[in-house]
């Protein structure tokens, strides 16, 4: 008896002293991907349109797809992806018929978890062929099992509740270059129903229906008064924001409900686009204007979602590019748009750091301590004239202007 207990006792010190050798070899003192560069301002708009034409609400079922992400897009959706994630990183090497997926996660204990897996395309499938844990190296069948675990959590945690196996029964086919990867899929009726849950946080039909019904109420007060300005609406959305995070609700989703309601009324839309059996009231359209100005709540709103949603570059990115896509052929290059941008931006990225801008707005704000004066910054410029005057975008005369326009956005307290 002796013997076995000594047997028993050795198996167990050595089961212990392999598990903390393979988690020292796992562990790095360094992370193996570098700070996510910003998204360029193309890449975000192609990305954008690229993914819309992909949106699970507009599919039918058994309809046969391809989806094709260039090797930038692959980088900004990596980046996205990885920011739904605590302290991780992400990037992307695309070969000829080869795929690297590399991620960076630092450990609240200090050092990083890197992790590389690897696919190769096989008869027009990806294929898991390893993965790398750290200095730790799992052949193709073990990697190919340990992912089948982790894709169900992993999912999750980006959103879908969905079964993997769903996602996995409407794959067709996978094609990889170094210029791009190409999905070819068929949507199946369970596919689109899942997909189109993801798109929203969960919980987000209560909490959407009940900041519309608040928007509404406060958008037929301003309307019976002749009044078009924002604060008020906002003061009303942020103040119920407040109430419901005090009553349990989580703070984050609840602001950032606030801001969804009022970023889709603005732009004409209802919350029936991103919830087709949403039941809730037609409100009807009444200008909102932030400084005199309907276009500048567009902005404002527009961009808070975005750093909410898809993260603070996303919106740098596309508020950019909008700007100048303005200066060729719309109403011109405006730095004021771009004021409106980045305030947005700082709110939504106030919000998503955990700030608590309900109780300030609540509270009633002043047009000042929201969006700073917009004197002295050039507007409805067409892109000759933006480039001769500002030498476009990058050079020294525009960052001048950018940092002046961050300087005027962190001297409110609101952001920070």
């Amino acid at each position: 008896m002796r013997v076995l207990l000594r047997a028993v006792s050795g198996g167990a010190l050595l089961c212990v002293v392999a598990l903390i050798a393979v988690l020292w070899a796992a562990i790095d003192d360094t992370p193996s991907v570098a700070v996510a560069q910003p998204v360029p301002a193309a890449t975000a708009e192609r990305s954008f349109r690229r993914l819309a034409g992909h949106d699970p609400r507009r599919l039918q079922a058994g309809e046969q797809r391809t989806l094709t992400l260039d090797a930038d897009m692959l980088q900004a959706l990596l980046q996205t992806a990885a920011h739904r994630l605590p302290d991780t990183r992400a990037d992307g090497v695309p070969g000829d018929g080869s795929l690297l997926i590399r991620t960076s996660t630092q450990l609240p204990a200090g050092g990083w978890l890197n992790a590389e897996l690897s696919f190769s395309e096989s008869g027009g499938d990806a294929r898991i062929d390893g993965l790398r844990i750290g200095s730790l190296e799992l052949p193709g069948p073990l990697a190919r099992r340990l992912a089948r675990s982790v894709t169900p959590l992993l999912l999750q945690r980006l959103g879908y509740a969905g079964d993997p196996a769903t996602l996995t029964d409407t794959l067709r086919g996978t094609h990889m270059s170094a210029r791009a990867v190409s999905i070819d899929y068929a949507a199946s009726a369970q596919a689109v129903s899942d997909g189109a849950r993801a798109l929203l946080p969960a919980g987000e039909a209560g909490r959407l229906a009940a900041y519309h019904d608040t928007l509404g109420k406060a958008v037929d007060a301003q309307r019976a008064r002749g009044e078009h300005d924002v604060l008020p609406v906002l003061q009303q959305l942020f103040a119920l924001a407040a109430q419901r995070s005090e009553n349990g609700g989580d703070r984050l989703a609840e602001q950032r409900s606030a801001v969804l309601a009022l970023a889709l009324y603005v732009n004409g839309r209802s919350p029936s686009v991103l919830l087709p059996d949403a039941a809730v009231r037609r409100i009807a359209p009444h200008a909102l204007t932030l400084r005199g100005r309907e276009d500048l709540v567009q902005h404002y709103s527009g961009s808070a979602l975005l750093a909410l949603y898809a993260g603070t570059q996303w919106a740098d990115a596309i508020g950019l590019q909008k700007e100048m896509s303005d200066a060729v052929s719309g109403s011109g290059f405006s730095f004021t748009d771009l004021l409106a941008d980045r305030a947005g931006t700082r709110l939504g990225e106030t919000i998503a750091g955990g700030g608590d801008v309900a109780t300030r707005f609540a509270t009633g704000l002043r047009v000042d301590q929201v969006l700073p004066p917009l004197a002295g910054l050039a507007e409805f410029m067409p892109d000759a004239e933006f480039r001769r005057r500002f030498g476009g975008v990058g050079a020294p005369a525009y960052q001048a202007v950018i940092d002046d326009i961050e300087a005027r956005i962190g001297a409110l307290d609101l952001y920070q």
